[in-house]
């Protein structure tokens, strides 16, 4: 998505505003982009660079980090970010740069989107994933395996725990 600054490149305080959609693909990390990703805010010409702030809406599709279950998720990240045309500036990765009289707001957009997304995507805070024996899916009810702490090599260290003192006569 490209952005014409041409006519606030010399005018301190000019702004420009813009709309439009562009394409995201994060097929490598699970998730699906549903429909385009609609991007609109407005170029502010600072003096010593060019402020782009936005709002960009999407809606993707990825499988729950405990549950496996397919969702669907509406995120609207907003992003301010400053341009300069100094490469120098743009190498300490503060800023981006740009050259000309069109701004490319592609990668930005990419990164903060990447960045608003989160590490682990649930269904719900309370998703209690699947069983790890049978794979069933715990939301739907429990499932007939052991639970996860019932090792029955390991039964005898319960009796031990359970005596007081430790020993094997509780005086111990």
């Amino acid at each position: 998505m490209k952005v014409g600054i041409g006519s606030i490149r010399e005018i301190r305080g000019g702004a420009v505003s813009f709309e439009g959609s562009l394409a995201i693909d994060f097929g490598q990390l699970g998730i699906d982009v549903v429909g385009p990703v609609n991007v609109r805010g407005t170029v502010t010409n600072t003096g010593e660079g060019f402020l782009v702030q936005a709002s960009v809406d999407l809606e993707y599709r990825a499988d729950c980090a405990r549950c496996l279950e397919p969702i669907t998720r509406q995120e609207t990240v907003l992003i301010s970010e400053e341009f300069t045309s100094d490469r120098e500036s743009a190498d300490t990765g503060t800023l981006f740069y740009f050259s000309g009289d069109f701004i490319v707001l592609d990668e930005c957009i990419r990164e903060q989107v990447m960045l608003s997304i989160p590490m682990k995507i649930l269904c719900s805070d309370d998703c209690r994933g699947i069983c790890p024996e049978c794979g069933r899916n715990l939301n739907q009810g429990p499932c007939s395996c052991l639970p996860p702490n019932s090792n029955p090599q390991l039964s005898k260290l319960k009796t031990l725990l359970s005596t007081e003192g430790g020993g094997t006569n509780g005086k111990s």
